[in-house]
């Protein structure tokens, strides 16, 4: 007699399968619907962004985005009175309350939703590569140049632990030639006299009929381009196209000019800003290494000091030596003297 009945899992299911439950993209943790909105709509650099590219310790990416984003937040406030406060990405080992937290997110999208945050991070996918996009009034170049001067101003106060390099972006645009003559022509035109103007002529005249003053005296200038996870441009044509841009009144400096053109390519985009010729001096904008301990010339002088009284002693040393070879000179000359009357 066959029987209908299915046979019964171990657990008594009647063949039913149990599936556990999909923890999702948060490892099986709550979260707001601020941090789920977050995760739907990402953050990417897109052309008409400004911003600013950090490197950062092997590894450390994390960290490094959360120590940045408060430095740069400290220095908005410094530098520009802008007191909006740095949001925080992630609640890793913190006790989360779910109804103060919807409270916060709700109150939290109402005061901010016409208000774009000063520093958005964007997650690159790059190893040791970080990009935070700017919010106006802040000027990219002037903030981290600015940055920059307090550190070395004060080396031996450390703010930072991950992060190394900043460059700043004016603008970005699209990773193609086309892409970099227009971005090339906004920027550069600040700085340089260029090639190819648009400029209506009446607007460069002055009002006795003469040719406008120069934007720009004849500066040198060096260009300093980075390709990453991108195949199309080249760096070779890429440094020709923007220096064919530029009037040959400003000539070409790699070791001392005064300014310098900064390219970043990344993927689908490309970024360019003109920063000054302290830019070598202040390390390339390397906050690690603005941070470098300034005593090593005092440690190497006080070596120098120790080696030159080790060079005393010897000396001193080697005149105790020399005393037992003028006592035997005189003897030799009080024998010589005897030797000579006697005979």
């Amino acid at each position: 007699m066959s029987s209908n009945k299915r046979k019964e899992g171990p657990n008594g299911s009647g063949g039913k399968q149990d599936f556990k439950r999909s923890k999702g993209g948060s490892g099986g943790k709550w979260k707001t619907p601020n941090h789920k909105a977050k995760d739907e709509v990402r953050v990417t650099i897109a052309p008409g962004d400004i911003g600013i590219w950090a490197t950062c310790a092997r590894g450390q990416e994390g960290k490094a985005t959360t120590e940045l984003k408060s430095i740069l937040y400290q220095f908005a406030e410094k530098f520009y009175g802008l007191t909006q406060e740095p949001e925080d990405d992630d609640e890793d080992g913190k006790e989360v309350d779910i109804e103060a937290s919807i409270q916060k997110e709700a109150a939290a999208l109402t005061e901010t939703q016409d208000k774009p945050k000063l520093f958005s991070s964007v997650r690159i996918d790059i190893e040791c590569v970080l990009f935070f996009k700017v919010q106006p009034p802040i000027d990219p170049v002037d903030f981290v140049h600015r940055i920059c001067l307090e550190i070395a101003s004060k080396p031996e106060v450390r703010l930072t632990r991950y992060v190394n390099r900043l460059t700043p972006m004016t603008l970005i645009g699209k990773a193609t030639e086309k892409g970099l003559a227009e971005v090339g022509n906004t920027v550069l035109s600040k700085h340089f006299q260029l090639n190819i103007d648009d400029t209506p002529k009446d607007a460069d005249e002055d009002k006795d009929g003469g040719k406008g003053k120069p934007k720009e005296a004849a500066c040198s200038y060096a260009i300093r381009p980075t390709i990453r996870n991108h195949t199309s441009l080249k760096r070779g044509p890429l440094i020709e196209q923007i220096a064919s841009s530029i009037k040959d009144i400003h000539p070409v400096n790699l070791t001392k000019p005064d300014k310098v053109i900064i390219v970043e390519i990344y993927q689908t985009v490309c970024g360019m800003s003109v920063v000054g010729g302290d830019w070598e001096s202040l390390k390339r904008y390397n906050l690690s290494e603005l941070y470098q301990p300034i005593q090593k010339p005092a440690a190497q002088s006080e070596n120098a000091q120790r080696g030159g009284k080790r060079k005393e002693d010897s000396k001193d040393e080697f005149a105790k030596d020399e005393g037992p070879k003028v006592e035997v000179s005189i003897d030799t000359a009080t024998l010589t003297a005897d030797s000579s009357e006697s005979k």
